[in-house]
């Protein structure tokens, strides 16, 4: 599983989101794709607010932390979306990986 401590900032219009609505997904690259389990000691996350949180990859196993490794960097960018639908941005603050 990847572990990370990320700024997140959502961006879609005229959204805000309970804690408890968060599951999205986390892109690292083109067509890496990854579901992210966000928690933080916030209820609410509103839109255009930036927010430090811990986001678990439960999904990430050895094969796919294989992919990731090479392009994992601290501060790096990623986008977070549902589907097709972009819902915001984060940056990778630190990273730590268990198999």
């Amino acid at each position: 599983m990847l572990k990370t401590k990320a700024e997140i900032q959502f961006t879609l219009e005229g959204k805000n989101y309970t804690a408890d609505q968060l599951r999205p997904a986390f892109r690292f690259a083109d067509n890496l794709l990854f579901t992210g389990c966000i928690s933080s000691n916030q209820d609410m996350y509103y839109q255009g607010n930036t927010y430090e949180v811990d986001v678990d990859f439960f999904t990430i196993d050895d094969g796919a932390y294989g992919l990731l490794e090479p392009i994992l960097e601290k501060n790096m960018g990623l986008t977070i979306c549902t589907g097709k639908r972009i819902l915001g941005i984060a940056k990778l603050l630190e990273f730590s990986y268990s198999s």
